[in-house]
This record gives structure tokens, C-alpha cells and sequence, in this order.
């Protein structure tokens, strides 16, 4: 699977797509980066406590991705 990595706050933030159709957003513990992609997922996916990651629905992904670029450090 394609891993794309935005940068937020200077933390990484990986995106994978999922044979689904869906991606899986993962960062490293950090409050106020996980305060940002936690706005943007909610309502557009599911946490994932096994993996400690959101899972977005297809339907949102551009939406998401989108939202993550207008994020990240310029």
C-alpha cells in the first residue's frame, strides 16, 4: 500500500490506503497534532484501538486528504 506522510507541527502524520477503499491515518502521540487530524477525521471515519489509528470512509477521503494538506507546516 502507497504511504503518503504530511508533516503537522513537524509530526508525521502516515496515510495508507486500504484494499477497502479506505485510508488509515496514523500519527505519533503528540496533544495538539492529535487535537487537529482528530477534528478532521471525526465524523468522516472510526478510531481504531487496535492500531491506534482513524480509519476514514471512502466517501471522505478526499475531503480528509484535502484538509490534512491545508494543515500541514509551510
Amino acid at each position: 500500500m502507497k504511504i503518503r506522510i504530511y508533516h503537522i507541527m513537524n509530526v508525521p502524520i502516515h496515510v495508507r490506503k486500504l484494499p477497502s477503499g479506505d485510508i488509515a491515518i496514523w500519527h505519533p502521540y503528540h496533544k495538539q497534532t492529535r487535537s487537529i487530524v482528530e477534528t478532521i477525521c471525526r465524523n468522516r471515519g472510526h478510531w481504531n484501538d487496535q492500531y491506534n489509528n482513524w480509519i476514514v470512509f471512502s466517501g471522505h477521503k478526499q475531503q480528509v486528504l484535502n484538509a490534512l494538506d491545508a494543515a500541514v507546516d509551510k
